[in-house]
Parts: structure tokens; sequence; C-alpha cells
């Protein structure tokens, strides 16, 4: 029997369940203890896989990481470097189902540091994210 040959009623959906993990302090780089879950834990791996280097670890698939280091000591022109920064983003962020899209891109420049702050919109709503 094929697929195509089943009747609506007999097709098993799949239902996704709302992320979890467990909640990290950036600032001292450890587990506090608490869970977050929904938008929160989105964001938490966004906040990851925006500062891990794709291509490096060998404990992550090359779909995890990013690849902004690529544009360090280059002397693009401010605007290339802001559209290659988006489409990097965009690019990392596009392994997670829950994340439909980011808007309102801003990128900044001082001295040797670029700092993207952005809305991220995913399937558990929508916030600011700054990385």
């Amino acid at each position: 029997m094929f697929p195509f040959d089943l009747e609506d009623e007999e097709i098993e959906i799949e239902e996704r369940k709302e992320p979890k993990d467990w909640e990290i302090d950036f600032k001292t780089g450890k587990l506090t203890g608490r869970v977050v879950t929904g938008f929160d834990a989105i964001k938490q791996w966004v906040q990851i896989v925006l500062s891990i280097d794709r291509y490096t670890f060998t404990q992550y698939t090359w779909d995890y990481g990013n690849d902004l280091s690529s544009l360090i000591g280059k002397n693009y022109d401010e605007g290339y470097a802001t559209s290659e920064a988006r489409r990097m983003i965009e690019d990392a962020l596009s392994v997670n189902e829950d994340i439909l899209g980011i808007e309102d891109f801003e990128c900044s420049f001082e001295n040797d540091k670029l700092t993207a702050t952005f809305t991220l919109n995913t399937t558990y709503g929508r916030g600011e994210i700054s990385v």
C-alpha cells in the first residue's frame, strides 16, 4: 500500500514538543539549575549557536554554529559586512524548525566588535536578540 492511498484519518501527525533546556547564565557560563521552555529555550539556543564557529568543534554537526568569524580581518565595506552578517545569521538559525525568521536587523561596529540586534520570530512568540 502506498502512502497516497491512505485516508486522512489514517495519517498520523507527529506532534511536536515544546522546546525545553537547562538555563545557562551567560555571564558566568554556568547552569542555573532552572529549566527554560518555549521562547526562552529557543532564545538560549540562538545565543549558543551564534557564539560557536561552524566546523570547529567535532561534537557539533556541520549544520550547527555560524560563519561570522570569516568576516574577521577583512576590510569589507560596512554595508557589505552588514548584509553578510544578516545572511550568515539567517543561515545559522534556519536549522531550527521553530524559528520562522528575523526582522528589524541592525548591525553596529565598534572597533573590532560587531553587534547584531534583531527581532526573532518563532512558533512560540517573538522577542529581541542582541549578540
